[in-house]
């Protein structure tokens, strides 16, 4: 899985990074609010380990910002909390709390535990679409469907990200890397031929921002 480490003090994301790695899994670090939340916009991520004082902003406004745009399961790392504190965490989505100390062991563990069934499978389904990750394959009404490599990849970043409106700026940055000169016209049409391949309601125009997934979507 790619899991986010959040936390001001590089000694806790440096010992959870090693920890994580040994497991198997990749990881991306952040010592501010500000550089997590540029990671959380950048990258498709798994887990989301956050501490929840922060030398910026503190960690319940990011895990709030995250359950607003995305399906990430977030894990809050803290000193100390109270009953009240830790109530009004999971009210804004927090999915587990962690006190300090703890041994790496034990996050790994809780992080592994909330992982939706559809990243351990690596299948995302959404009605009677399916999505192979690891086989980079399309099965829509139980009929595989051939994309495009840059098809499949715009798909599959709406698709890990549900709830985000992305824009065409976004898919280009995220899919090509900030220096690429394509039109911005090329993702529109990829966009228009996946909706020829698969139901054209799967994917939502957001007017005046961008596209997403319809989680409206159920059956056809």
């Amino acid at each position: 899985m790619k899991v986010l480490l959040v936390d001001d003090e590089e000694k806790i994301t440096n010992v959870l990074a090693s920890y994580f790695e040994k497991n198997g899994d990749i990881t991306y670090i952040a010592n501010t609010g500000e550089s997590a939340i540029q990671l959380i916009d950048q990258i498709p991520l798994d887990m989301i380990i956050l501490d929840l004082m922060l030398p910026d902003m503190d960690g319940e406004s990011i895990c709030q910002y995250v359950k607003l745009n995305y399906d990430v399961p977030v894990i809050m790392l803290t000193a100390k909390i109270s009953i009240e504190s830790k109530v009004t965490g999971f009210e804004l989505g927090a999915d587990d709390y962690v006190v300090k100390p703890f041994h790496p062991k034990e996050v790994i563990v809780r992080a592994e535990r909330l992982l939706p069934e559809s990243h351990k499978k690596q299948v995302i389904t959404s009605g009677n679409l399916e999505l192979h990750k690891n086989e980079r394959q399309v099965v829509w009404k139980h009929q595989i469907v051939q994309l495009t490599q840059h098809e499949f990849n715009i798909l599959l970043l709406l698709a890990e990200s549900p709830k985000k409106v992305f824009s065409r700026d976004d898919i280009i940055q995220k899919l090509f890397g900030y220096d690429t000169e394509i039109h911005l016209r090329v993702i529109d049409q990829h966009i228009k031929n996946i909706r020829k391949k698969i139901n054209r309601d799967y994917i939502q125009t957001v007017f005046g921002l961008g596209y997403k997934m319809n989680e409206k979507v159920k059956s056809e």
